[in-house]
Order: structure tokens, then C-alpha cells, then sequence
């Protein structure tokens, strides 16, 4: 039996990927995907970032700008922004992100691009602090925009 083709093992490689990031607790750096998939055999960072790209793509999942890490898309109706616009909320201490989207926001970015000229493509708003648990819970970190 020959082995996969290249686009065969890349939606493996995709499905994998996927999986990882929907059972996470937290969001995922490509080499947190590349260490969770060690059992697997070797896999090279192209393979992964490319992997993760097509997701993006295909509106499976997100990357966060500020951590450089991935999560699953957690909701496909019409709320999602996964194509053009997505906001999450982030907990800084145990790293909990939650997904969300909102017309009103969106009509709002878009009208304030519009009127400077610009067309978005991609918009990403998040928001860090603490999650309800964490907050409940007493967690106290340092001032964020301390440095």
C-alpha cells in the first residue's frame, strides 16, 4: 500500500490539529501542537503552521495575535466572526478563552473603516482579564499594563 498524498496527509494532519485544539483547556502555540502530536511521529513546523492556516481558512479556528496561539472556533452560526471578525475574552491566570461576536460591534468596525477609507479584511479584539472562576476565586495578578 503506497503511502498518503501530500493534501491526504495535510486533512489528517488537519483533523488531528483540530481535535488537539478543541479538547485544550487553553489556547495552543504551534509548538504546543507540535509536542501533543509527538506520538504521532515526527512533524515539522511547516506542516503544522500550514495545517493551522487551513483551519483558519476553512473558519475552524483562530489565532489570538497576542499570544501567538490557536484555539477552535467554538461556534459556527451567524455570530461567529471566524471569516473577517472575531472578539475572545482571555483569563490571564488560567487561560480560559471564550469566543464571541456581535453585529452591533462589527457594523461598528466597519463603518469606522469605511469613513477612514479602509476596507478590513480581518479584525481581532481581545479582551484580557479574569474569567468568572478565576475572578470568584480570589486570583490577583499584576497590573497587565505595568512593565
Amino acid at each position: 500500500m503506497s503511502a498518503p498524498s501530500a493534501p491526504a496527509r495535510l486533512n489528517e494532519m488537519q483533523s488531528r490539529i483540530r481535535d488537539l485544539l478543541a479538547e485544550a483547556s487553553k489556547p495552543l502555540s504551534a509548538y504546543d501542537v507540535i509536542d501533543a502530536l509527538r506520538d504521532h511521529g515526527r512533524v515539522a513546523p511547516p506542516t503544522v503552521y500550514r495545517a493551522l492556516q487551513k483551519l483558519i481558512d476553512e473558519g475552524l479556528a483562530h489565532r489570538l495575535e497576542t499570544q501567538n496561539a490557536y484555539v477552535a472556533c467554538r461556534d459556527h452560526g451567524p455570530s461567529c466572526g471566524h471569516r473577517h471578525k472575531a472578539g475572545f475574552m482571555i483569563c490571564r491566570a488560567c487561560g480560559k478563552t471564550q469566543e464571541f461576536g456581535d453585529e452591533e460591534i462589527e457594523r461598528l468596525l466597519s463603518r469606522t473603516a469605511a469613513q477612514g477609507g479602509f476596507t478590513a479584511e480581518r479584525v481581532a479584539i481581545e479582551i484580557q482579564g479574569l474569567c468568572a472562576a478565576c475572578a470568584e476565586a480570589g486570583v490577583s495578578l499584576p497590573d497587565a499594563s505595568a512593565g
